[in-house]
């Protein structure tokens, strides 16, 4: 762990395109360069991009909408839930779901853990 107090800006951090042209994120807080467990980003989708979402059996991720909004859609069920701003989401390591973004994009905080760090999908 980190052992003093440090900041970040989005403006000041590098770019990681998850899906290019449709989804980045700035990885804001990693391991590598706070020394923190987890990592915090945030993450910005263009409007009307439909992709399946799946875990990557390590790391567990905290989602919280903070602007625009979203379908999802869990595989194994059908279940159907709108995400929108004020709304957070837990996923554990293993999870699979469709994610369909509004007409308006949807920014989003992140927290993964353990650290992603930039350039990691």
């Amino acid at each position: 762990m980190g052992d003093k107090i440090m900041w970040a800006r989005q403006e000041g951090t590098t770019k990681t395109w998850v899906h290019e042209g449709q989804e980045f994120s700035h990885r804001l807080i990693t391991q590598k360069k706070q020394g923190s467990s987890m990592s915090f980003h945030i993450t910005t989708y263009m409007p009307h991009f439909d992709v399946m979402v799946e875990g990557d059996g390590k790391h567990e991720v905290i989602l919280y909408c903070l602007q625009g909004w979203s379908k999802q859609i869990i595989e194994a069920t059908g279940e159907e839930r709108m995400f929108r701003p004020g709304d957070a989401m837990y996923l554990p390591v293993n999870y699979r779901y469709r994610h369909i973004i509004g007409d308006a994009g949807l920014v989003i905080a992140v927290c993964a853990n353990p650290s992603k760090e930039d350039g990691d999908m």
